[in-house]
């Protein structure tokens, strides 16, 4: 077994929030972001995953070469993209993510629960390509206000909704549960031990 995505994403995610607030350092994001791709195309062993990530690779360097800094705009979507990849190919690949993050703070479940946690890491994948989706429409169509609107405002938002809105409907879905976690601790147990539940 080996780690798969969340040291590299963290070191990419600080890397590109520095180089973002450093003076012209928005233009080395879509290289950084392209870099990460093709070691990502490197270390991947299933020929349809390494096509895709050399051609995610390729598309966000040959972008940046002819157009700059203005590629910088489409790094969000395919951040969206990777994150939906990372939730979904667990349901292909089991146990699904979200249950990997509950088993951080409880070593059973009951099996009832399963089906749900399956169900809520599709919301998650069907999360982040809308997200993707929409942040490539403004890319494309909508003026930079609008686009920042998004991804400084009305992305958090729907991040919160989603999670604010799972952990009230789990409440009264299953009120038979004797502890349920709020987000906030279930977060910080991810970032403690999150590493094990990345692993094949």
């Amino acid at each position: 077994m080996k780690p798969q995505l969340p040291p590299t994403v963290a070191v990419l995610f600080l890397t590109g929030v520095f180089a973002a607030s450093w003076p012209g350092g928005r233009s080395l994001l879509p290289w950084m972001l392209a870099a990460w791709l093709g070691v990502r195309a490197v270390r991947e062993p299933r020929r349809a995953w390494r096509l895709l990530w050399l051609g995610l690779a390729a598309a966000l360097a040959a972008g940046a070469w002819w157009q700059g800094a203005a590629v910088v705009r489409w790094v969000p979507a395919v951040t969206f993209l990777l994150l939906a990849w990372l939730f979904g190919r667990t349901l292909w690949r089991p146990p699904p993510l979200i249950e990997r993050m509950v088993r951080l703070q409880f070593a059973v479940i009951p099996p009832y629960l399963l089906a749900y946690l399956s169900r809520l890491t599709q919301v998650w994948t069907g999360f982040f390509v809308a997200a993707a989706l929409v942040s490539a429409i403004l890319t494309l169509l909508a003026s930079p206000k609008v686009w920042a609107g998004f991804h400084g405002i009305g992305i958090w938002l729907a991040t919160g909704l989603l999670v604010g809105g799972e952990y009230l409907y789990r409440r009264r879905r299953f009120p038979e549960l004797e502890r349920m976690p709020p987000p906030q601790e279930t977060f910080r147990e991810i970032v403690r031990y999150g590493k094990a539940f990345w692993l094949d």
